[in-house]
């Protein structure tokens, strides 16, 4: 007797439930890794964001002499309880806590070791006093060498530093009351919290890898019905026609729901993947102008609004930034409003002014009354009106009113003319 033959269904099961449990294993493994490098690219762009923030928001002059004090030695707890270190570090912890970070500091290369602590805002058995020093990993010591000489901000990869474990660091420049770079601020999460995050990644995809199976098992079974039913159909006809039964057979073509499921999936996942794009696009966006509120939040300028760097009888210089949204363009506005503040109180900066000012973020614009000339240093990033007209650079009356029309609106003036 022949052994008996395998039914179709059976076959087409033997095939497609591996190739299932193979695929969804393989998508469990993308989604975790896509999950994972966005855990890091989130605690990077947060740690980037903070030690920035934190650069930004102390007081040079204040940070200048906690320095010579830090390098001058003495009590750190006298000069941790002064004005000058509380205002400071008073902001840096709410940061800190508001973030979940572990660390949020400043600090100085030199030192009987790699650094000296200046500002630090932990609390209890891990704040470093000011003053006290730290020898640091070799590349992360290097990078705090690039963040006081070129102002590049630089992130770490995960390193263990003996003092404190294993730890992901973010630094950025700290300018002293000189225009210069003093020190950079550190802010640094430790790799238990990128742990928690990971596990919960590791769960989410395992859930997703399950899902999955489950979700192919079904559609294959529905499949393997699909594609069973019309061969087996064609099996019965042609046995039955061996048999000399005059029956009709049915037609060989492909069954016509395979082409139609296989048109509808691949219209869902064009709609998905434009949907994802258009989502990922907003999520950008609205990541770019909260970063930005959250600059301009302590500087007391709207992002967007224009700074007056000089203004005289004879000359009137403005900045204007470029994208509102953008952090760096926040960072640089609030850069150029000390320069501002910098350039009063010191008149020999104003012949520097074109060396000082960031014109990558935005441009500037010269008003010369003595020469009657209008001109754009940089891109423009606003619109020109002289007399309250539209106009471009170059040859005006010195009588007449010259003004500016940032992207967020408005008409700010830079020139008075004749009220000048």
């Amino acid at each position: 007797m022949r052994p008996r033959s395998v039914p179709i269904k059976a076959l087409l099961l033997r095939t497609f439930l591996p190739a299932v449990v193979v695929v969804a294993v393989l998508l469990a493994v993308l989604v975790y890794n896509w999950l994972y490098t966005s855990i890091l690219e989130g605690f990077e762009r947060k740690l980037v964001t903070t030690s920035a923030l934190a650069g930004a928001m102390v007081d040079p002059e204040d940070h200048d002499a906690l320095i010579a004090a830090a390098f001058k030695g003495g009590d750190s707890q006298a000069a941790e309880a002064s004005a000058a270190y509380r205002r400071n570090v008073g902001p840096m912890r709410r940061i800190r806590e508001e973030l979940g970070l572990t660390y949020l500091y400043t600090q100085v290369n030199g030192g009987p070791q790699d650094i000296l602590y200046i500002l630090d805002a932990s609390t209890g058995e891990n704040h470093s006093p000011l003053g006290s020093s730290d020898d640091l990993p070799d590349e992360t010591a290097e990078g705090l060498r690039r963040v006081e000489e070129s102002g590049a901000i630089y992130v770490s990869p995960i390193e263990y530093q003996e003092q404190w474990g294993l730890l992901k660091t973010g630094a950025a420049p700290v300018w002293g009351a000189g225009g210069r770079i003093a020190a950079s601020a550190g802010a640094d999460v430790n790799v238990s919290v990128i742990q928690v995050a990971t596990q919960n990644a590791l769960f989410m995809s395992a859930m997703i890898g399950i899902g999955s199976v489950l979700a192919c098992i079904l559609v294959s079974l529905a499949l393997v019905r699909r594609i069973a039913g019309p061969i087996e159909a064609l099996t019965e006809e042609t046995l039955q026609v061996a048999a000399g039964r005059r029956h009709s057979p049915t037609q060989g073509k492909a069954p016509r729901e395979v082409t139609v499921l296989r048109e509808a999936l691949l219209e869902r996942a064009a709609k998905i993947s434009r949907e994802l794009e258009a989502r990922g696009r907003r999520s950008v966006q609205e990541d770019k102008c909260a970063h930005a509120q959250l600059l301009a939040s302590g500087s007391g300028i709207p992002p967007g609004e224009p700074v007056i760097l000089l203004s005289g009888t004879d000359r009137a210089i403005a900045w204007v930034p470029r994208d509102p949204a953008d952090p760096r363009t926040v960072l640089a506005q609030r850069a150029m409003a000390r320069l501002a503040r910098a350039m009063a109180g010191n008149p020999a900066l104003c012949s520097e002014w074109t060396s000082l000012a960031d014109c990558e973020t935005g441009s500037c614009l010269v008003v010369d009354g003595v020469a009657g000339s209008v001109e754009w240093h940089g891109k423009p990033q606003a619109g020109l009106r002289i007399a309250g007209r539209a106009a471009d650079a170059g040859r005006f009356d010195p009588m007449e009113r010259v003004s500016i029309v940032p992207v967020t609106g408005g008409d700010f003036v830079v020139w008075q003319g004749d009220a000048s």
